[in-house]
């Protein structure tokens, strides 16, 4: 299992904000498949089945999302899989200025954003993804 370690607004262990596509592959040395996520997104989006790559112009990362078996860890602690309850407490201790919506929550401190589609509804249920995004991304 992959394992990627946070640093806000700095990407996420070998991915970074602000590389290519090219560089990623090689970095985690596997071929994406490639798809709009949104019919008039300029560049594709990059799936290496555990996470997609978001690209802005000139073609470089802006955000990462991670879901299914990817370890993403943040402050020492794994993320996915664990419950919205869990992981919204650790986020309530170490950043006073959360956003909070039905499907869960963004810390712009970290520049992480918290999706598990019940949150608000079935707070035990457990984190579905977890966005990595550098700043102005949802300007």
């Amino acid at each position: 299992m992959l394992k990627f370690i946070i640093e806000a607004y700095t990407g996420a262990g070998k991915i970074l904000l602000g590389m290519t596509s090219q560089q990623i592959q090689n970095e985690l040395v596997t071929k994406p498949e490639k798809f709009k996520k949104f019919e008039d997104d300029e560049f594709d989006t990059d799936d290496f089945k555990y996470c997609h790559v978001y690209y802005k112009k000139p073609g470089v990362c802006e955000a990462i999302e991670f879901f299914g078996e990817a370890k993403v860890i943040i402050n020492n602690k794994t993320i996915l899989g664990k419950s919205y309850t869990e992981i919204k407490d650790m986020f309530e201790a170490i950043d006073d200025s959360l956003n909070f919506d039905a499907t869960g929550l963004t810390s712009f401190k970290y520049g992480v954003g918290i999706y598990a589609p019940f949150a608000q509804e079935e707070p035990e249920e457990p984190v579905e993804s977890v966005i990595v995004f550098e700043k102005g991304y949802y300007d």
